[in-house]
């Protein structure tokens, strides 16, 4: 028997559990040529045929099966040493981990973070809340979340997925104003928004933009501000969606406005990808967004 590359394994199970060399491709990130020359090389390396091809696609060959059976097995045990490499991680990262980010962001990871001290007890977060974005380069902070890829060479960029916002306003006002909301009859509606310095933010504009609406008679500085006008009863205004999981009360007049989604983007400075404290927060933060595209929250 040749020299055998145990990645090409993996790819036979890929190949015999979607059943087609086009659908293993997509899956394995490559072209259905490569994946049929790797496969070759495969064949090659134990001197016998494992899967036979046909028109509507692949089929194990009796010695495939086995091999399959191997790869399965191997699979498993992979798995079980990087769940043995995460738990090694969780007691060997240790330090502080400077978050900096917007509001909305603070807060969502604010109410989702408790979680990472039960798996990470050594690793301590800081997370620093500005609208002026920090510097990664002098070490400002050790992880940024933007609505905007950085474009910095020296930085390392991940999209964790889109923000959505909403129109939302206190039950109590969903039930006074009835009437103007199910019309859509803005002007007899109040609303909460930001100050004067702020009035340029994209979810302002287009508040103040409503046909009819008036100018928000309660104005904020800050994000949070409007949160808790708006949940306390002063009047309708732009909120993030996740909120309406947190907060009972909130009732969504628009329950989204697609031209204010906002890609999420993490960036830090590529010299911190190896530091394991840092990879357990940034992992910990993909899986709190990977939850909220598939739920909302």
């Amino acid at each position: 028997m040749k020299h055998l590359n145990w990645d090409d394994l993996r790819l036979l199970l890929l190949i015999v559990q979607e059943g087609t060399l086009r659908r293993a491709s997509k899956k394995a990130g490559m072209s259905p040529a490569t994946l049929s020359r790797r496969l070759d090389d495969l064949e090659e390396a134990v001197g016998q045929k494992l899967v036979e091809r046909f028109q509507a696609g692949c089929l194990p060959t009796a010695f495939g099966a086995d091999m399959v059976a191997l790869a399965s097995q191997m699979g498993e045990i992979a798995l079980e040493v990087e769940r043995t490499r995460d738990r090694q991680d969780a007691h060997a990262a240790s330090g502080v981990v400077r978050i900096n980010t917007d509001e909305w962001l603070s807060y969502f990871l604010t109410t989702r973070f408790a979680r990472f001290h039960d798996a990470y007890p050594n690793v301590e977060v800081e997370i620093v809340t500005s609208h002026r974005p920090y510097s990664l380069a002098r070490r400002e902070a050790d992880i940024a979340l933007r609505p905007y890829r950085p474009e910095q060479l020296d930085l390392v960029t991940r999209c964790l997925g889109t923000l959505s916002f909403g129109l939302y306003c206190s039950r109590d006002v969903a039930e006074r104003h009835a009437a103007a909301l199910s019309s859509g009859d803005w002007a007899r509606v109040p609303f909460v928004g930001f100050d004067e310095p702020r009035a340029e933010f994209q979810s302002d504009r287009w508040l103040r933009a409503l046909p009819g609406a008036p100018a928000p008679w309660m104005r904020c500085s800050y994000g949070l501000g409007i949160l808790d006008g708006v949940s306390h009863g002063a009047g309708l205004g732009v909120l993030a969606t996740f909120l309406a999981g947190d907060q009972q009360d909130l009732v969504a007049a628009i329950p989204h406005i697609p031209e204010l989604d906002q890609e999420i983007w993490l960036s830090m400075h590529a010299s911190l990808r190896t530091s394991a404290r840092i990879r357990a927060v940034v992992d910990f933060m993909g899986q709190v967004f990977a939850a909220y595209r598939e739920t909302g929250r």
